[in-house]
């Protein structure tokens, strides 16, 4: 009874090569040499690509499926004088864990303080195939074995290179100040892990990144101090300015005006001290802009500096004493009649 040759099936598995099939952090795993038979069958399993190599140039990329090694009677003579054969099976679920850092760090300038402080950051990624094709090309090449020290360190130095532009861009994108990083950093490293993704690895390379993290940021004490002393800083002018707006709106209310200051002397002293050194002389009126215009409380006409009365309305400008013509005593400025001699004011 006769016997049907079995034909060569090259499979993945643990005799092909040294690697740990089961190591979800393998890229590629490459053998050669393994073709035994003319009639041999490439069998690429679920979830994988291979790419097939024959005399070094001749690259075919296969999906999940059987595929004949050889296609002609030419390609099984070549190989019979010594061509080679070579198989690269990539996976396509697998993933390499990459732990990066910045070793420089990046200059910033905080819009909120306009003070220019240094960032730096450290996370981590997963990277894994995106395009085998690509990837071959680029990351393999006449590599024998998938090293993942050699390559963390490849990609770990690509992510600090680009670490500065990107993360610049996502926190202008964002409108962050430098006290929001952390409590956005999973935003800031979503959106980081986009783009490198996308502009960088997936172009160059073929492979994608996901899962990009940022543990912690890194800011000098130095820096955060004088962020905060700007920040306090700004506050305490806004504060100025409400004051000298509500010191300026009761210029004409003098008993007013004297108790509001009180309280301010009260709450906050340093404040108060600032206040008195804007208001002008002039009964303690605020110092008016060079040209700015004054108006009549009466008809609001504007008049010039020095008028005594309104030029429309006759309505007494001046907080001077009205000193009698007869008498010589001198009465309020609201007053129309002298407390001394009764005669009329003008």
């Amino acid at each position: 009874m006769l016997f049907k040759k079995q034909r060569q099936v090259i499979k993945l598995n643990q005799d092909l090569c040294k690697a740990n099939l089961d190591d979800n952090a393998i890229l590629f795993l490459r053998v050669e040499n393994l073709v035994t038979d003319k009639e041999a069958i490439l069998e690429v399993p679920p979830h994988h690509n291979a790419i097939l190599i024959k005399g070094g140039g001749d690259i075919r990329y296969y999906d999940s499926g059987n595929y004949n090694v050889f296609d002609d009677k030419k390609e099984i003579k070549n190989w019979k004088n010594g061509l080679s054969v070579e198989v690269v099976y990539i996976p396509l679920e697998a993933g390499v864990r990459i732990q990066w850092g910045t070793p420089n760090r990046v200059r910033y300038r905080d819009d909120a303080s306009n003070k220019v402080i240094t960032v730096g950051a450290r996370g981590e990624c997963v990277v894994n195939v995106h395009n085998p094709e690509l990837f071959y090309r680029r990351v393999v090449g006449n590599k024998k074995e998938f090293n993942v020290d050699e390559f963390c360190e490849r990609f770990v130095e690509t992510i600090a290179g680009e670490f500065a532009d990107i993360f610049l861009a996502t926190i202008k994108e964002k409108n962050l100040t430098y006290d929001q990083f952390t409590a956005n950093k999973k935003a800031i490293g979503n959106r980081m892990g986009e783009i490198l993704s996308h502009n960088e690895f997936e172009k160059k390379w073929g492979l994608t990144v996901e899962e990009f993290r940022i543990a912690d940021f890194h800011l000098e004490d130095e820096d955060m101090d004088a962020i905060e002393d700007a920040a306090a800083e700004k506050q305490k002018q806004e504060k100025l300015k409400e004051y000298l707006a509500e010191v300026e709106r009761l210029d004409d209310k003098q008993w007013e005006r004297e108790k509001y200051l009180r309280q301010l002397e009260l709450q906050d002293k340093a404040a108060y001290y600032e206040v008195l050194k804007v208001v002008g002389e002039n009964g303690g009126k605020l110092k008016k802009n060079a040209g700015e215009e004054t108006l009549c409380p009466n008809c609001n006409t504007a008049y010039k500096p020095g008028d005594k009365f309104c030029p429309v309305c006759g309505k007494r400008l001046t907080k001077e004493p009205v000193i009698c013509p007869d008498c010589g005593k001198a009465n309020p400025h609201t007053a129309v009649f002298c407390s001394n001699c009764g005669k009329k004011l003008s």
